[in-house]
């Protein structure tokens, strides 16, 4: 922990942040105002618009569509002519309808990045080095059945619609590793999914509203009580909610008190790094009073997300488990739907620590794994650290990206038919004056093939060698019997 706050105040003594934020101008002209809210064809012709003027930059693609069949529309930003070993992050807005803050700072993303593309040399090596995809809204249909609403208020008004349009919450929709998520795939969660399959995301944002706080997986624990309800359901079968808790509250078998209790992946060191980064150059997050509410407090702007509340198929939990992806739950505005009036002082907040944020995509190690024979990329190859119960896979290319933080590790790259290898790995700390942030470790891997014969080689050819002597021995039978009629 102490490591961990030395890094961070660094990084924010140093050129690292100044580099970024601020050489380069605002927009020279925009082409999206901080005057309200988009809706849903609004922001269509908005991100058609940008991404035709600037069709070597970006590119507008939609990873699926909504209930009520509205595209899920992605902007992708790089530069790279290369792409081999070029990481891939996201940033995904407005996962509850009614909590469009991210939304808008998506789309005024999308024009600073491209504005200053050829003006900032900070960002122009991001773009460079990196693939940036953007989704501004996974739920605009709930979006649509939303609107602002009086502020300040207590951060949880649950006016508009939080749900999709099927009435799910998207961030309780993912498979769970602690518990079964018996709930329907919603369409939206379903492209998000698929759009994990098919590109290997590093790291990602979840952007939403209605507290100032960094969460960080993991948002399910094998004590919780949504999985304990969920349990106790199986035997009761009942659609009463109340009924259902009064029980569980009245059985004696459950462990009641899980309060702040914090649920940890093998990562916690980098996630706590990456959340008390983003917090601490936030002008207001890192004080850890989240929206002037007394009973809730969050020591340097951070929480883990079970310590907060407890809940059965959150996004960011999926996105680690299942692929690997560091992702970190961002809640950017005490009122979840502010008026448009708001809109300009959060995107001053939330700029420097967000261009921070994607410049870490560089930390740690990366390589490619191929065989050593052939030199061919090995994919599927298996990632780990000795001291981590966690692992990622190699791309098609056989590239990897392991964000560290700055120690020595023994890393373990293996894969069907190689022999394992072990390699140890130092990573440096930042130089103070490295005004392009991070830069990972390059460590390529040539995996041996495996020589040895199975046992089940071993019985084949003993197996054959048998049939071969017994063909021998019925030939010579069949012919002495002949001869000797």
């Amino acid at each position: 922990m102490i490591m961990i706050m030395n890094i961070v105040q660094a990084l924010q003594n140093s050129a690292i942040v100044l580099a970024i934020v601020f050489a380069a101008s605002s927009a020279s002209h925009s082409r999206i105002g901080f005057d309200k809210y988009h809706n849903h064809e609004e922001m269509t012709n908005y991100l058609k618009e940008i991404t035709e003027e600037f069709p070597n930059i970006s590119s507008l693609y939609s990873i699926g569509k909504s209930v009520l069949k509205r595209e899920l529309w992605a902007v992708k930003l790089t530069t790279a002519t290369e792409m081999l070993g070029v990481p891939n992050i996201k940033i995904v807005g407005n996962i509850h309808g009614n909590e469009p803050v991210g939304r808008e700072i998506i789309l005024h993303l999308v024009q600073y990045l491209l504005d200053n593309n050829s003006k900032n040399e900070a960002i122009n090596n991001l773009l460079r080095t990196t693939v940036i995809h953007l989704l501004p809204s996974m739920n605009p249909d709930g979006f649509e059945l939303s609107a602002p609403q009086p502020c300040p208020n207590d951060g949880m008004h649950m006016s508009g619609s939080r749900a999709n349009a099927n009435t799910f919450d998207l961030n309780r929709n993912f498979p769970d590793i602690f518990n079964p998520n018996l709930v329907p795939r919603q369409p939206e969660t379903k492209a998000i999914i698929g759009w994990l399959k098919s590109i290997p995301f590093v790291m990602s944002l979840s952007l939403h509203g209605g507290a100032l706080v960094a969460n960080f997986p993991y948002d399910g624990s094998s004590d919780s009580v949504p999985g304990k309800l969920q349990k106790l359901n199986e035997t009761l079968k009942t659609a009463n909610m109340f009924e259902l808790y009064k029980k569980f509250l009245n059985d004696s078998s459950y462990n009641h008190n899980n309060n702040n209790m914090e649920s940890l992946t093998p990562d916690d060191d980098v996630f706590r790094f990456l959340a008390k980064q983003y917090a601490g150059l936030h002008p207001t997050m890192h004080n850890g009073l989240s929206c002037e509410d007394d009973y809730l407090k969050f020591k340097d702007g951070i929480t883990n997300g079970a310590a907060w509340y407890q809940v059965i198929g959150s996004m960011q939990d999926y996105n680690y488990v299942w692929h690997g992806c560091l992702e970190i739950t961002l809640e950017m505005s005490c009122c979840k739907y502010p008026p448009a009036s708001f809109l300009k002082s959060h995107w001053e907040d939330h700029l420097k620590p967000l261009l921070t944020w994607m410049q870490q995509a560089h930390r740690g190690i990366k390589g490619v794994v191929t065989n050593r024979i052939t030199g061919k990329p090995i994919p599927n190859a298996i990632i780990s650290l000795k001291d981590r119960e966690n692992y990622i896979n190699t791309t098609v290319n056989g590239e990897y990206w392991k964000i560290l933080l700055p120690g020595v590790y023994k890393l373990s790259v293996k894969a069907t038919g190689y022999d394992e290898k072990i390699v140890r790995v130092k990573v440096p700390e930042v130089r103070e004056n490295q005004k392009q942030g991070p830069r990972p470790q390059l460590v390529n891997v040539q995996l041996e093939p495996t020589n040895k014969k199975t046992i089940a080689d071993s019985s084949s050819t003993a197996s054959t060698y048998f049939n071969a002597a017994s063909i021998i021995i019925l030939t010579v039978i069949h012919i002495t019997y002949f001869m000797v009629l």
